[in-house]
């Protein structure tokens, strides 16, 4: 059967499967679409842009979306498939005021022909001390119990991508990602501040989005998600972006908290965070309660070698670890081919599992050939048929 439940779970149990398990994150409006699913509203952000200013509706767009999803993982044959809530029914709509530009509220919005993907045509100021006002009122007004329902129709897409994938023989597990409140890098500066001088203010912000992030992810884990991906970016390639010491107070109760609420409901938990983790390495891996570590970061120190030296791959099972930064953005398909065949070469001799996954995603930056051949050296590696282009 095209996907394998059996494959993922052995990984993780630290058996060893069939072959290695595939799993990856494609980034909307990626140009990799466009060959398997064509351009359409759920995969060229200039025609999503157009169709909402034109008056598509919620339905069509998040039909699109999900056969967008449905399609490319049964092209490259993936087992695990990344999963988010749609968006909601109220969407957005923009004005159309010129070729590939819009605006929506008081902000113009252009397509950006590097990127494929629409931005505001202006850098949008950011006020700190405005944000840190508002967050103290919220704080103020939030109660643990004021958490609205999430509509059933948010996980329309999920659940569409289910109903093919059961529909077509595809045996594929799928993966959540909520990070409640323990990403640090995308934290304004002035929780850094809360963190040392207000530090029981930053608590209960950290419970306000732990309490609701713990909902989502029962939510996802009641509707059949195996896998939840937690944490979130903790460090940079220069080490963790907070002490060592506040990591241990403050970030990692709320990961083992999150990690035995996964276990709780028979799911896997997956750390995910960029950068170089090594000054923080006995938590972040050891005492986290984890099953995994995803968005492997090489180009920040995080390399086969020194996982296997530090006994990282004894104890958790690695998804990665092809470079998203360097090679698949700026690398030929050859280089690409040689540090997947080592990656797989290294996995499989990793007592604690190995997924192939780049150390991201398949974002806005990595080469369309290049990703391509991601897949023909891991399909060479396995002796399995080329596939169609």
């Amino acid at each position: 059967m095209p996907g394998s439940r059996e494959r993922v779970l052995k990984a993780f149990a630290h058996e060893e499967p069939d072959r290695t398990p595939l799993f990856e994150i494609f980034c909307a409006f990626h140009p990799i679409y466009w060959d398997i699913c064509g351009r359409n509203p759920a995969t060229d952000a200039a025609l999503h842009w157009d169709a909402l200013a034109q008056g598509i509706s919620w339905e069509e767009l998040v039909e699109l979306e999900a056969q967008a999803i449905f399609q490319i993982h049964k092209f490259f044959d993936m087992d695990i498939v990344h999963s988010r809530m749609n968006r909601p029914r109220e969407l957005e709509r923009p004005a159309k005021t010129g070729p590939k530009r819009w605006r929506l509220g008081e902000t113009e919005y252009v397509y950006d022909e590097k990127t494929h993907l629409v931005r505001p045509a202006v850098a949008q100021p950011y006020s700190h001390r405005l944000e840190e006002e508002e967050t103290r009122k919220r704080l103020m007004e939030w109660e643990p119990t004021s958490l609205a329902p999430i509509p059933e129709e948010n996980f329309y897409v999920y659940r569409r991508v289910r109903e093919m994938a059961q529909a077509n023989g595809f045996d594929w597990l799928f993966m959540a990602e909520v990070n409640a409140g323990t990403g640090v890098a995308f934290y304004p500066p002035f929780l850094f501040v809360w963190m040392v001088t207000e530090p029981d203010l930053f608590r209960r912000w950290v419970e306000m989005e732990k309490v609701k992030n713990f909902a989502l992810t029962v939510e996802y884990l009641r509707r059949g998600h195996e896998i939840v991906a937690i944490g979130g970016d903790v460090s940079c390639d220069k080490g963790p972006f907070i002490s060592p010491q506040h990591y241990r107070e403050f970030i990692l109760p709320v990961i083992q908290e999150h990690a035995a609420l996964v276990h709780k409901h028979g799911a896997l938990a997956v750390y995910t965070s960029d950068g170089n983790h090594w000054p923080i390495k006995e938590d972040f891996f050891f005492n986290s309660g984890v099953d995994g570590y995803k968005e492997v970061d090489q180009a920040a120190g995080m390399t086969w070698p020194r996982l296997i030296e530090e006994g990282i791959d004894r104890r958790l099972c690695i998804l990665g670890n092809t470079d998203a930064r360097y090679t698949l953005c700026l690398g030929t398909p050859e280089q690409v081919k040689r540090e997947v065949r080592e990656s797989l070469d290294y996995g499989r001799l990793s007592p604690g599992g190995h997924i192939l996954h780049n150390s991201h995603s398949v974002h806005e930056d990595v080469r369309v050939e290049n990703y391509y051949a991601v897949i023909e050296a891991y399909r060479e590696y396995f002796g399995l048929e080329p596939l169609p282009r």
